[in-house]
């Protein structure tokens, strides 16, 4: 960053990008060099006949033309190692390194045209068989490699470079002009407005996004619904990148570097205390006003068992995909639903009445979305589709007789078209009689739920499962929508477009998108919808505006950087992340002062919505949040010698797994896209699925040395009036966020830290626990437990 300029064009590439193609090429070359040298000291070489002395002419020039290569390459790897990011002067003379390059490229192809005639005019008759062999392989060797730099120049050529190139020259002569006072000259096509090349600069990249997306998807075909699609992205992206002058690479040592400074931000908050923060879980700041779900008989369990209860659903929407992932599974359990005469089942067949759409042969997706709903209970599937397009997911309908509703379950993202219809993110005004002007959600997926209320409408649907079994009070049966990541966010648009006809229908969203519904939708949607997001989940995290903020962020990343980018990436992959610290991560650690990085990142945010040139001002998109309230489950890794819930084989090992706690999470606290390892990994459903066990699990081994406990609590003149919840016993030493901690795994909303004083006698325990005031449960204080004063 900034791009390279070579030939009067902009290139999607950087100077110091050519660190590892110079490297290849040195090393290639150098072994040819060597190769080629033993070969001329080793053999026999006849140079009284032609043919050989013309071949051996040819092996000395190659040698001649690898050692020119050699230095040219040497030099474009010793430039693009100088400088950081930003500062591209010290690689100033790149450009013309490289067309030094271009003219040894083609003097190479000439020596190679040179080789071929040679070997077809005296392979077959020139003595010296090895001679010849090595001059084919040669020849061969090299032709293939210039074909993969052909390759790699067409990769980083950008369609749009010269136009991009003409429009800075023209900004920057601009800005000189104003500079010394000459305005009036370019009043027509001042910055107060878009002139007539940003106009073509941006209609230049438009197509380039569009034609990439086409090739991109290039097997969904070319109906019009895809073609407007591709333009609606195509549009998105290049108003995203509009005079953002990074390539890949740049995205790449930013997204690095932002992950540090995340890091390091987060440990200063907690070191200084910032906001009374006391800890971070997943990214998330605990602080006493964080409400941890109460998960006790009387509290938030009966709804979180829901949440883990209907998370099966949106699993099993995935169909056989989703079944083979999991490890417990096998394919013979899949065999015995398939209803094809080309596989042999391994057990006996069963028989079902659902209506089943647009699956393959086998039925494969029903079998496996059957065969997943098993261990559920009794569950019969009604209607299961699997059509898909774009703005047209699948989804099933299923009678649940142990919680007595009717489900409906909407597949996430499993396809290219799913991936357009996410990518089309724009907002949308909700179609609801009457308008609601000001409420907003993600363009694809409110396409995606009309198409699923007008199937359900059409071909009633939901009405065939109402009278499916009377006898059973199925048209007493409650309504209940599940989804994951797509699904999630389509079934919650669904959930508020059927909700006039279903005024007690519940949606249970898991993962889904954060740029989802506006605000005053949001806030409607707390009465019915309940969203579930697992650690540092970046699904939840991305929306338009989000997306704006992390552009900034990495901007502002790329700004502080003062080590060359190969550098600041290898601190990442070098020996699985455990490089150095790049040197502007750790002057920010070493400063310790968190304000001054907090305000380079705040006013890096505004210049992205109100630049000093307006002429390149984003696009301000409508901030959109994830939907209903919202479940965050978070991890909390244990310290050393802090107690740990699991296992004795575990404890033996001395494998410390993290602990998994839910809380209580507002739509605005993920406004922030957290860069992690894990921020994919936390998205997968099976992976959620597995998460809210773990925090059932947890709470439930809490609960059990709670009910062990058998010492009464008492308590201080210190204790306020109200409700209160007990803390489990520990063995943490005397430290107060430890013992904090404790109590938040115990499932405590609020902790008045600090009142929590360290003592050393662990006979008498005093715990003053202070719950949110709207808890209705109370707690028998013979069941509090003890810890360390």
């Amino acid at each position: 960053m900034p791009s390279l300029i070579a030939f009067n064009r902009r290139w999607r590439v950087g100077s110091d990008d050519l660190v590892l193609p110079g490297a290849i090429l040195f090393y290639v070359h150098l072994f040819e060099l060597t190769v080629l040298g033993v070969l001329l000291g080793i053999l026999e070489w006849d140079r009284s006949d032609t043919c050989v002395l013309l071949l051996w002419d040819y092996v000395v020039g190659y040698e001649g033309l690898f050692v020119a290569c050699m230095a040219v390459e040497f030099s474009i790897c010793f430039l693009a190692t100088r400088g950081s990011i930003l500062d591209t002067t010290a690689r100033a003379p790149m450009q013309y390194i490289l067309y030094i390059r271009l003219f040894l490229v083609l003097v190479e192809i000439g020596w190679l045209c040179a080789g071929v005639t040679w070997l077809v005019r005296y392979y077959q008759t020139c003595p010296g068989d090895r001679a010849k062999d090595v001059m084919l392989g040669l020849v061969i060797s090299n032709w293939c490699l210039l074909a993969l730099m052909m390759v790699t120049i067409w990769c980083t050529y950008d369609a749009a470079g010269r136009s991009w190139v003409k429009m800075k020259k023209y900004q920057r002569s601009m800005r000189e002009a104003e500079s010394r006072g000459a305005r009036l000259h370019y009043k027509r096509s001042g910055s107060r407005s878009r002139n007539w090349r940003q106009r073509k600069v941006i209609r230049a990249y438009q197509d380039s996004w569009d034609n990439r997306c086409r090739l991109l998807f290039c097997c969904m075909g070319n109906s019009d619904r895809n073609r407007n699609s591709f333009a609606d992205i195509a549009r998105l992206l290049s108003d995203f990148f509009r005079d953002l002058d990074v390539v890949p690479s740049d995205v790449v040592a930013g997204l690095v570097l932002l992950r540090k400074f995340q890091k390091i931000e987060r440990e200063l908050i907690v070191k200084q205390r910032k906001n009374d923060t006391y800890e971070f879980l997943s990214g998330v700041p605990v602080t006493p006003r964080t409400k941890f779900l109460s998960l006790t008989e009387d509290g938030d369990l009966g709804h979180f068992q829901l949440a883990i209860h209907y998370m099966h659903f949106a699993l099993a929407a995935y169909g056989w995909p989703m079944f083979l992932v999991d490890p417990s599974t096998q394919l013979c359990q899949l065999c015995t639903r398939l209803q094809c005469c080309c596989c042999l089942p391994c057990g006996t067949h069963h028989e079902d009445t659902a209506t089943v759409v647009e699956d393959n042969c086998c039925r494969c997706n029903y079998a496996a979305l059957s065969r997943m709903l098993e261990s559920l209970g009794e569950i019969e599937v009604v209607y299961a589709t699997f059509h898909v397009d774009v703005g047209e997911t699948p989804f099933f309908v299923a009678l649940d007789y142990t919680k007595r509703k009717i489900v409906i379950s909407i597949r996430g993202t499993l396809s290219m078209k799913d991936v357009l219809t996410d990518l089309n993110a724009e907002g949308e005004v909700l179609p609801l009689s009457p308008p609601r002007e000001d409420w907003y959600g993600h363009k694809g997926m409110v396409q995606a739920a009309e198409y699923i209320r007008k199937k359900l409408q059409e071909e009633d649907i939901i009405a065939c499962a109402r009278a499916k079994n009377s006898s059973r009070g199925t048209h007493q049966f409650g309504l209940i929508l599940v989804g994951h990541s797509l699904g999630a966010g389509t079934a919650a648009i669904l959930a508020i477009l059927l909700r006039q006809d279903y005024p007690d229908l519940m949606c249970f969203s898991f993962g889904p998108p954060g740029g989802l519904l506006s605000m005053p939708a949001q806030q409607y949607t707390q009465e019915f919808i309940t969203s579930v997001v697992v650690g540092k989940d970046v699904v939840p995290r991305i929306g338009l505006r989000q997306m704006e903020s992390l552009r900034a962020d990495l901007i502002n990343a790329i700004k502080r950087s003062v080590d060359p980018k190969w550098k600041t990436i290898a601190c990442s992959v070098m020996c699985c992340g455990c490089g150095s610290t790049p040197t502007s991560a750790a002057n920010l650690e070493a400063g310790g002062c968190i304000s001054e990085y907090q305000r380079d990142k705040d006013r890096a945010r505004g210049q992205t919505i109100v630049p000093s040139d307006s002429s390149i001002a984003l696009t301000l998109h409508r901030p959109l949040y994830p939907p209903g309230r919202i479940i965050h489950v978070v991890r909390h890794h244990p310290n050393k010698g802090e107690q740990k819930y699991d296992t004795r084989w575990r404890q033996v090992l001395n494998k410390r797994e993290p602990v998994y706690q839910a809380l209580w999470a507002g739509p605005c606290d993920f406004d922030e896209v957290l860069i992690s390892p894990v921020m994919i990994q936390d998205h997968m459903p099976d992976n959620m699925l597995r998460a809210l066990n773990k925090v059932s699990r947890d709470a439930s081994v809490v609960r059990q040395q709670v009910r062990r406990s058998q010492t009464p609590l008492s308590r201080t003149p210190s204790v306020k009036p109200g409700h209160y919840e007990p803390l489990e016993e520990t063995v943490d030493g005397p430290d107060v966020p430890e013992i904090a901690r404790a109590a938040d795994q115990a499932g405590v909303n609020g902790v008045d830290r600090s009142r929590v004083r360290p003592g050393a006698d662990c006979t008498s325990i005093v715990v003053d626990v202070e719950v949110h005031e709207n808890r209705d449960s109370t707690v028998d204080t013979s069941s509090a437990s003890r810890a360390r004063r």
